[in-house]
């Protein structure tokens, strides 16, 4: 959004005046956020927080007036910015991580394949049930490896809502042991 010279004289009136930033803002047609933004690299004069209130119920200690009096401020001129230096952050280096031993596919093959084509025969009423024989009553845990010929799926029966038989279940959901 642009800041056109006009919006910005109407901004320091209203300001002056002690509006709020939301009627600044509607005013202006612009949100609220773009008034304190602007405020704020203007360098308007502060105001106090309004949602910072005075306990009424709290005992109240008595006013002292200054003794002194306060000199005169200098107009505000603006000068101009002065760059940063930015200060390099020292980090350290982070520990390294151990990468885990790397295993050819040969040797998953010979150690894991085994133990998941490794099933108990399902009963007699779920043998070789094919993907589009499954229905909501029967097992749907695969057995085999999808790419042979005699993959199927379990095929016993479920329990109203449940996906696999008890004995699967029991496989399939493994409740997290106490630490």
């Amino acid at each position: 959004m642009a800041w056109t010279d006009e919006m910005i004289e109407q901004l320091k009136k209203m300001w002056d005046e002690g509006l709020t930033t939301g009627e600044i803002g509607r005013r202006l047609n612009v949100s609220k956020n773009s008034i304190v933004g602007k405020v704020h690299r203007l360098g308007l004069s502060g105001r106090p927080s309004p949602i910072k209130k005075k306990n009424p119920d709290a005992p109240q200690a008595p006013k002292q007036k200054a003794e002194k009096p306060t000199p005169a401020k200098a107009p505000l001129t603006k000068e101009p910015k002065q760059e940063k230096k930015v200060q390099p952050v020292q980090t350290t280096k982070p520990a390294p991580v151990k990468t885990p031993d790397i295993i050819s596919e040969k040797e998953v093959e010979e150690k894991f394949v085994p133990i998941i084509r490794e099933e108990k025969a399902p009963s007699k009423a779920g043998q070789n049930v094919s993907l589009v024989e499954l229905d909501n009553h029967t097992c749907r845990w695969p057995i085999g490896d999808p790419k042979d010929e005699n993959f199927h799926f379990c095929g016993n029966k479920v329990r109203v809502g449940q996906t696999y038989c008890d004995e699967h279940a029991a496989i399939a959901y493994v409740k997290p042991t106490k630490k």
